[in-house]
Parts: structure tokens; sequence; C-alpha cells
């Protein structure tokens, strides 16, 4: 009898601590539910509570906060208890590279690799950790190591693609890039990889043709639409440009090749404020330096032809500040400068752009056009020094014009006869005048 009553009572105990159990890990369950994640991790402190699902529940919480540092003391823990797990060096992996430490997470993804490489999102993170310390050598290694076991693996080609393309390796990057885009076309990362070497290598029409066709099943991918609309705007289909611009600034792209490129195509769309609008949010995320210069051209080229052109004069001013002595963009940019300059009405510092440039690149053409600044000044002097040093420039043969055959153009005039007209009409001001 006592026997019975004993066994009894030992019975209530368990099914008791059972039920208080199952009653602890609801509580867990429902803070998890309304991500309670303090609770959580205060209801599963206790060391006799941490069976594996308590385990899993606490380092969820932890990550959910960013507590890496626990995350990682009961990912060593588990892995002391049992070193045959390969997720377990993975999501140990995770955690250092939340911390920075891509090299020892480098190692430990590897290591969960020779675990189980069947495993597609090991190798995968294996890749990328090795891009992300630019190993591209060990990378490629990898893709390779990665295709021997799965030569159908189309992200594999694309990792490899990748590890050659880091290093401007062109040519094997987009072999890689075709293998993987014959496997999966509709991989977005894969396309607009695809893409960008087509860009880059001038050959728009075929970053157009591989970006439409992804388009026609999914039109969010917002790498793959900036390539595509990076694609029209250098091929200067500007509308079409603009209308993928748009999309991409009203779907929260932001960012600085967006801008740049929007302020471009509006630019080349006659649009001039649109233009100043997006160039001058482009400088905002990338402010003027040497690397730049070129937004910085468009965004002064365009402000000189919206009323601010104040600030597209000094725009360019500041612009020809980074240019080194023997730049040979020097010239090019003085004739950018002196555009700017007549679009503000600023003569004089026209003709002082015209002569640097004229230093940098001589033209006779040039000269006309300095003398023509000093005529509507009325410096009848220098205007005719000018036009006079034009004049001495053209050969003969080119001072009338004339048709293909030789003939002449009786109603067409050249600057070299205008130059002429031009240094009459001044001798006559000054007869008039009564100067010589």
């Amino acid at each position: 009898m006592r026997r019975l009553v004993f066994y009894g009572c030992f019975f209530l105990l368990v099914w008791n601590v059972s039920w208080i159990y199952a009653q602890d890990k609801e509580i867990v369950r429902q803070a998890l539910a309304c991500k309670d994640y303090d609770r959580v991790i205060e209801e599963t402190n206790r060391a006799d509570t941490l069976d594996a699902e308590c385990r899993e529940w606490r380092l969820q919480a932890f990550r959910a906060l960013g507590r890496w540092t626990d995350v990682r003391n009961l990912l060593e823990e588990a892995l002391a208890a049992d070193t045959t797990q390969a997720g377990v060096y993975a999501d140990l992996a995770d955690c250092y590279r939340q911390q920075g430490n891509v090299r020892k997470a480098s190692g430990l993804y590897a290591h969960a690799v020779r675990m189980a490489p069947e495993v597609d999102y090991l190798r995968r993170r294996y890749v990328q950790s090795l891009l992300s310390l630019e190993d591209y050598a060990q990378a490629r290694k990898a893709c390779h190591d990665w295709l021997s076991h799965d030569s159908l693996s189309a992200e594999a080609y694309r990792f490899l693609g990748q590890s050659f393309e880091a290093v401007d390796s062109l040519v094997p990057a987009f072999l890689g890039y075709r293998a993987a885009y014959r496997l999966d076309s509709l991989d977005a990362q894969t396309v607009a990889r695809v893409a960008n070497i087509f860009n880059s290598s001038e050959q728009y029409e075929d970053a157009l043709e591989v970006t439409e066709k992804y388009r026609l099943t999914d039109t969010t991918s917002l790498d793959v639409n900036r390539q595509n609309a990076k694609a029209y705007c250098l091929l200067e289909r500007y509308p079409e440009a603009i209308r993928r611009y748009e999309a991409l600034k009203q779907a929260g792209d932001r960012s600085f090749l967006t801008y740049y490129y929007l302020g471009v195509s509006y630019y080349g769309d006659n649009w001039f404020y649109g233009a100043y609008d997006n160039l001058k949010e482009a400088l905002k995320k990338a402010p003027p330096s040497p690397a730049n210069i070129h937004t910085l051209v468009y965004f002064a080229r365009a402000a000189s032809r919206t009323s601010w052109k104040d600030e597209g004069v000094k725009a360019m001013e500041k612009a020809m500040e980074y240019l080194l002595p023997a730049d040979s963009l020097k010239g090019v940019m003085y004739g950018t400068l002196a555009e700017c300059y007549e679009l503000n009405r600023d003569s004089e510092g026209q003709i002082r752009a015209l002569k640097k440039r004229y230093e940098c690149m001589p033209n006779r053409v040039l000269l006309y056009r300095i003398g023509m600044c000093y005529y509507w000044r009325k410096d009848w002097d220098n205007a005719i020094q000018y036009l006079r040093r034009y004049m001495a420039e053209v050969p003969e043969k080119e001072r009338e014009a004339r048709d293909e055959k030789g003939n002449l153009k009786k109603d067409t005039k050249t600057y070299y006869q205008n130059a002429e007209d031009y240094i009459k009409k001044i001798e006559e001001e000054r007869f008039f005048e009564g100067k010589k």
C-alpha cells in the first residue's frame, strides 16, 4: 500500500512539473508572437529550461535584439556539446559576420561546406564571405568546387562572374554571367550584371534586350530597372529613360546614379529645370570632387539655362579647379565655362574663358568668337584684332561657301565673310563718330 502511494505521489509530481514546464513554454511562445524578446530571454534564463527548443527561442530573441555576443556564447556552448551539426557552424559564422569579423566567419562557412557539401546555402555564404574579403582567387576556387558538385548551378556561375568582374577581367566575367543567364534567365541579379557589362562595353541595345525581356515577367527589380534606364539614357532615348528613372524614384531609389542619370536625361530632353533639380540632389549625395566632375559640369550647364544662372557659373568655376595643369579636358571645360558666362550675359568672363580654351586647344573659330564678343561690347580695337587674326588663318579656298562640286553658294556666308562685314561695320561706325 505504501509503495502504491509513493508511486502515485511521484507520478503526480512529474505530471505537475511537466504541466508547469508546458505552461512556461506557452508563455515564451506568446512572448515570441508579440515580439517581446526581453520577456523571452527572461523566461528562458534558467539553465534547466534550455532544451533545444528553448535554446532556439533564446537565440531568436538575442538575434532580434542584436546581442551578437550572447548569440555567439550560446552557439559555442552548443558546439561544445555536439560538433557534428553543420548548421550550427553556419549560424556561428553568421554571428561573426554580423560582428564584422568576416575572416573568422569565412573559416566557419568553409568548415560547414566540408561537412555538408550538398547544401547550396552554405556554399553561397562561403563564396559571399570570400568576395567580401576580396579574396577573389579563393572565391573562384570555391565556385569551381561548387560546380564540380553541381554543374547546373546558375548561382555558382554568377558568383564566378563576380569574382572576375571585381578584378576587371570582363571577358571571363561575361562568360560566367552568360552561363548563369542560360541556366536561369529570370534571376534578377544575373540579368542586372549581364546588362551592366553590356552597358560598360557600350553595347546598349544588348543591355536593353536582356532587361526588357526580364521585365516581361517582373517589373520590380531595382537593379534590373537601373540598368534598363541607364541603357535608354546612354542610347539618348531620353523620354524612356526619364520614365524609368522617375519610376525608380517613386519606388524609393534615392541613389546618386539615379539622380545623376535622370538629370542627364532631362538635360538631353531639354527640360533644364528637371535636370537642375536632379543633378543638385546628385551633388548632395556625392559632393563636388575630381571623381564626379562630370556631375558638376552637367549641373553647371543645366543651371545656366534656368533662373539660377549664377549657380551655373559658380559650379563651372568650381569644376575648373579640379583639373590638373596638363588635363586633356581643360580646353573642353573652358568652352563650357564660356557657354555658362554667355548665358549669364557676362561677356567679360566669356572672353576670358574663350582665350583660355584657345591656349589649350588652338582653333581659329575661337578667334572669331572672341572677336565677336568684343564687337558686341563695342571694343572696336580688340574686335578688329581678333577678327583679322581669324581671317589670316583661313585658307583661301575656304573663305567663300561652296557646294560639293566647288560652285559658289551665293545665299550662304562663311565666318570669313561675316568677319569682313563686321570689320566694315566697325570702320563705318568709327567714320560717323569722327574716329579713324
